[in-house]
């Protein structure tokens, strides 16, 4: 494949990237991406190369402003919420996300019909698996049948998913949470930007594709 091409879609690749606001978990799911046209390139390495132990993943998690802000515009939680989440992002920017899903699961305990702590114990949960996994999923689950027409638990499900780097799944969410998001809604437009992204990221990713045939 022609390296020049590959080097172009990979800087147009971290400019969709930060435009979507995102944590650099994502990052190395576009860089696997992008590696696929050098596939047989790395059937011919070595084979034997020695293993090395992983060490287990203690990174922080940086918190972005614009997340807190949007999460507290959307749900406009309660003084005890907002302390609850507020003491899980600090949690996460030291890097222990199970301490983070774990105080956020005493809240819960507390309120269970509280769908803010449920969204953000989703999150957290995808956050500290790496994945949207089942248990973050039940959370998720939670928290839409708590407030079916809220946006925010459908647009914090789209942000586990991408964060996750299953993007295809991360649009349907974000789809619905602007369905129901009030058009004088002062956070729609970042949601129209975010599934603008999403779908130049999949046009950028069908050219890559088609350019290491």
């Amino acid at each position: 494949m022609n390296l020049l091409m590959l080097a172009l879609v990979g800087i147009a690749a971290a400019g969709l990237l930060w435009g979507l606001g995102v944590g650099r978990r994502l990052w190395s799911f576009a860089g696997a991406a992008l590696m696929l046209g050098a596939a047989g390139f790395a059937v011919q390495a070595a084979r034997h190369v020695p293993g090395k132990p992983i060490a287990a993943d203690v990174t922080p998690i940086a918190v972005d402003p614009g997340m807190v802000a949007f999460r507290e515009a959307v749900f406009a939680p309660s003084r005890e919420d907002s302390l609850a989440l507020a003491s899980a992002d600090a949690r996460l920017a030291a890097g222990d996300a199970h301490a983070a899903a774990d105080g956020l699961r005493r809240e819960i305990a507390l309120r269970p019909g509280d769908a803010a702590l449920w969204t953000g114990l989703g999150y957290v949960l995808a956050l500290h698996d790496t994945a949207v996994s089942p248990a973050a999923k039940f959370a998720f689950r939670r928290a839409f049948a708590l407030a079916p027409r809220s946006p925010g638990p459908a647009f914090f499900l789209g942000m586990a998913y991408v964060d996750a780097g299953e993007v295809a799944q991360a649009r349907p969410a974000w789809a619905f949470a602007l369905s129901v998001t009030p058009p004088n809604a002062p956070y729609r437009d970042d949601i129209v930007q975010r599934l603008a992204a999403l779908d130049q990221f999949d046009k950028m990713a069908a050219a890559q594709r088609a350019a290491a045939r």
